[in-house]
């Protein structure tokens, strides 16, 4: 009996103590250590993978797996769906789509996409703000769209600029080959740099610390060692004197999605490459979708795909939002003015443009391009409101010694020097080419400078993303019925108003969607106990005793669209038979939650 005893009690304190409960400490446990993920470095694809797997493993009830398609070269585009499952489907809630690296070299967009993806999953138990938003809405979240090239990034030696385009064979060159003059480490030290030959003509010097080649200036009398550029680190393997311009790929990613699309810059057909049409027939596929949000780098600019004005001629004019001096707001300035039909929707990108630029801090609000970009083509083509967020800038503000905007070589190298240990160029040493004899390699910076955040880096910025995309999923349109009252306007005649509200800055459909007619309007419904609804006439619309507002008149049924930040009320008037014990009730269908509620009328 003891032995009994002792085995049940001991079972209660491990049940008791393996309970997961909301933390009301905001400086305690989140979660963080019960999936751990080292953010100080860039993963694979069998790396990313795994990850992705094993978080939808260990979080079954908010975090699912699937694989959206293959890429060129046969590897899954494995996607996150992240929502509260206990509380309903992902399509029936409203959502945001993340997504990364639509060009292969911004891997920092797989980072801060999949930060996104823990800090939801390890917080979901923990964290009531994360709790509360996984129960009404949902994020799909693709890491790395260009997996291909990611991997080959992440894996291999590589500048910072390739490789960047899908792995369709291009001749860049003209010459009748395809991608066989390749960036290539030829000196086999696990970076790629620039070659250089000395000449005594050449414009180019080594910086008097020896780690750098630079470009000599008109006013910089140099009478040292000179060096002529011979190209990017590689073989001349067509034998026309360069180097590495004919790499791997070589169509714009970003160019080739419907809207506007231009074959001078996409260089095919819409959607030509596998990985982008997986992506748009996912995106397209899942109308809940209401926010889409891209990452690339570099630039720090947070890119909106703003109305059309008034004044423009085309779909594809677009807004120029200006911040006036001293203003957290952000407004659009004159002459611009949202064309009809589009209002709301530069109010909700305004709203939405202020937010971001206050949580991201150093980020600035631009607006976006057409020319067959993800941005025009999901708000155009599909009516999401669209962001692209530009990540990352070598001139990091905190080494803007002097404060003047601009972080200049010396301020720049200090910062190199200070804070990254000088671990930052490639060394300029010599090397016998078997092709051009003695030459100089390096005097650049290291893949993960640049373009891309140095390990130590990384964390902070994919938090700031992480808290501005869990502010977009707060701010998803939640709808409620709400504020009935009840009035006697005749014998056994009532009339019942109530209120429609949308306290969030998302409306359950952008104007641009209801425009497509691609939306599920939001349906209230009607039904009366011990009594007769009257349907309206012609009239629709009243002025609600006591209120600034109008009053709409409806029926058993009424389809429409909830707008952001909004109240509306709607009127109904109800013949009773059996007063006193006579009931309206309402039922209230959409993407922004369902609502019932029933008015006694007496």
């Amino acid at each position: 009996k003891r032995l009994f005893l002792f085995i049940l009690l001991s079972c209660c304190f491990l049940t008791a103590g393996a309970q997961k409960k909301l933390q009301t400490n905001f400086g305690g446990e989140h979660g963080e250590s019960d999936f751990y993920i080292n953010w100080k470095r860039y993963y694979n694809y069998e790396e990313l993978s795994d990850i992705m797997k094993r978080m939808a493993k260990q979080y079954p009830d908010v975090c699912s797996i699937e694989s959206i398609g293959k890429s060129r070269m046969g590897r899954d585009q494995l996607l996150l769906t992240i929502t509260d499952k206990r509380t309903g489907k992902d399509t029936d809630k409203p959502a945001v789509y993340i997504d990364g690296a639509i060009h292969g070299n911004e891997v920092n967009g797989v980072t801060d996409a999949l930060y996104l993806a823990w800090y939801l999953c390890t917080r979901s138990e923990y964290d009531p703000e994360v709790a509360e938003v996984l129960a009404r809405t949902t994020v799909y979240v693709l890491p790395a769209v260009n997996i291909d090239a990611v991997d080959s990034y992440v894996r291999f030696p590589n500048t910072e600029n390739n490789p960047r385009e899908p792995f369709r064979p291009v001749d860049d060159d003209k010459d009748g080959l395809y991608d066989e003059d390749m960036t290539e480490d030829v000196d086999g030290a696990g970076q790629l740099s620039s070659m250089y030959v000395e000449d005594p003509s050449g414009d180019y010097r080594l910086t008097k610390d020896g780690i750098r080649i630079v470009r000599i200036s008109k006013d910089d009398y140099w009478d040292g060692q000179r060096f002529r550029l011979l190209g990017t680190e590689g073989y001349d393997n067509d034998n026309d004197g360069r180097m590495a311009e004919d790499d791997l790929g070589g169509i714009d990613p970003n160019r080739i999605f419907p809207f506007d699309f231009r074959k001078n810059l996409g260089k095919s057909y819409p959607l030509s490459e596998p990985e982008m049409r997986n992506m748009w027939k996912f995106v397209s596929a899942h109308r809940n979708i209401l926010v889409d949000v891209n990452y690339h780098n570099y630039g720090r600019e947070i890119m909106y795909m703003f109305p059309p004005s008034e004044s423009g001629a085309g779909q594809g004019d677009i807004a120029s939002p200006k911040a006036a001096p001293g203003q957290d707001q952000w407004a659009f300035k004159a002459p611009y003015r949202a064309r009809t039909g589009y209002t709301h929707d530069a109010q909700v990108m305004t709203q939405m443009v202020s937010d971001a630029s206050y949580i991201l801090k150093d980020y600035t609000p631009v607006s976006g391009n057409t020319y067959g970009e993800t941005l025009a083509s999901t708000y155009y083509l599909l009516g999401a409101y669209s962001v692209l967020i530009e990540l990352w800038d070598h001139n990091v503000p905190y080494a803007d010694a002097n404060n003047d905007g601009y972080v200049d070589d010396d301020e720049y190298n200090r910062w190199i020097k200070m804070d990254l240990g000088e671990d930052a160029w490639v060394k300029p040493h010599t090397f016998d080419h078997p092709q051009f004899g003695k030459v100089w390699i390096g005097g650049t910076p290291k893949k993960h400078i640049g373009r891309t955040p140095p390990p130590r880096y990384m964390e902070d910025e994919a938090m700031r993303q992480s808290r501005f995309i869990l502010h977009c999923m707060k701010q998803l349109p939640e709808v409620k019925i709400a504020n009935p009252v009840v009035k006697k306007i005749a014998n056994n005649l009532y009339q019942i108003d109530v209120d429609v509200v949308n306290d969030k800055t998302y409306p359950t459909a952008s104007d641009r969607s209801v425009l497509l007619n691609r939306y599920t309007p939001d349906v209230l419904e009607a039904s009366v106990k011990g009594g007769t609804l009257v349907e309206p006439g012609s009239s629709t619309s009243a002025t609600r005793s006591g209120y600034t507002r109008p009053a709409v008149l409806v029926g058993k049924k009424t389809e429409f669209r909830t707008n952001g930040s909004s109240t509306t009320t709607y009127r109904y008037t109800v013949a009773t038979t059996t007063p006193g014990s006579a009931a309206l009730t309402l039922n209230l269908k959409s993407i922004g939650g369902n609502s019932n509620l029933t008015v006694k009328i007496q």
